[in-house]
């Protein structure tokens, strides 16, 4: 038929519905202009999914939710089943590096909008080159 490129890819095998929207998958990659779905390597798709990620935790740790870095890895690896051979979400960043980490955020966010935005704390992590397992400087308390 005449269907787009996202809806070969992404059909509308998962719907979220409530009482006022219904989203498909073919919807949200529309609205967030991911019309290239299928030429994506496999190492785009991990570092899409999992550098917001890398972002949320380094927000996390600039608001001081959590104190150390290792917490999160560990929280990654036994919460949301990161692969504990990669030593958890921050570990893996700082093997990648936070520049580079940063630069893709920033080329997506450029790309497809706010979502991929890197946050404060990467930014100045990555401007020094410093690993993002560092922390904010003279934290020593959690907020919670």
């Amino acid at each position: 038929g005449n269907r787009s490129e996202v809806e070969r890819v992404c059909g509308d095998h998962v719907t979220y519905k409530d009482r006022d929207n219904e989203l498909t998958m073919a919807s949200l990659a529309t609205e967030f202009r991911v019309a290239k779905v299928a030429n994506l390597s496999e190492k785009d798709i991990i570092e899409m999914i999992f550098f917001p990620v890398v972002n949320e935790a380094c927000r996390v740790l600039a608001e001081g939710i959590a104190v150390k870095a290792s917490d999160l890895d560990i929280a990654g690896v036994m919460g949301m089943g990161f692969p504990p051979y990669r030593g958890g979400v921050l570990f893996w960043a700082d093997l990648l590096g936070s520049k580079y980490i940063y630069s893709k955020l920033e080329e997506w966010s450029n790309q497809y909008g706010g979502f991929f935005k890197p946050c404060a704390y990467m930014s100045e992590m990555a401007a020094k080159g410093a690993p993002l397992s560092s922390g904010p400087m003279g934290q020593t308390k959690s907020r919670l």
